[in-house]
């Protein structure tokens, strides 16, 4: 005798059986932990860099291109970005996912410090931090569209 025919013939341990499933599915999913934003610990370091009054250009040679050498002699950079401003220049690694969060900051100050000597003497201290994502949104879109308005947009 094969289980649905037992389940045909006996309608109730069956149904109870699907009930009692359901019911300790809703108990499992209520109980899991959700979060919004989830935690995701990327291996990405910051490098802020400040020289008061120095322009973009002074910023780019003297400062942001030494960064940049130094950290991509690092083991494991995957991505290497630059944003130069007035007075400021922001480097930031990428590193692989295989590398420690930890190891990669602790490898970013190393190599800075190495090249402190090769920086404008009155450049303040580098800022080396890691990028925390938690609390920002993980993807954000955008919808246009030439035939429909907004509120129709929002629909």
């Amino acid at each position: 005798m094969n289980v649905s025919s037992w389940s045909i013939r006996n309608p109730i341990p069956a149904i109870l059986l699907f009930v009692m499933l359901t019911l300790v599915g809703l108990m499992s999913f209520r109980a899991m932990k959700i979060q919004q934003f989830p935690d995701i610990d990327l291996p990405t370091v910051t490098v802020t860099a400040t020289l008061p009054g120095a322009a973009p250009s002074q910023m780019e040679t003297e400062v942001a291109r030494k960064i940049e050498n130094s950290v991509a002699t690092l083991q494991g950079v995957k991505h290497i970005y630059t944003k130069v401003q007035d007075g400021t220049a922001t480097v930031t690694v990428e590193f692989r996912l295989e590398k420690p969060t930890q190891e990669a900051v602790d490898d970013v100050r190393d190599a800075v410090s190495r090249i402190r000597s090769d920086l404008p003497g009155d450049l303040r201290d580098p800022v080396i931090s890691k990028v925390n994502l938690a609390g920002s949104p993980i993807l954000t879109y955008t919808v246009a569209s030439a035939r429909m308005d907004d509120e129709a947009l929002s629909w």
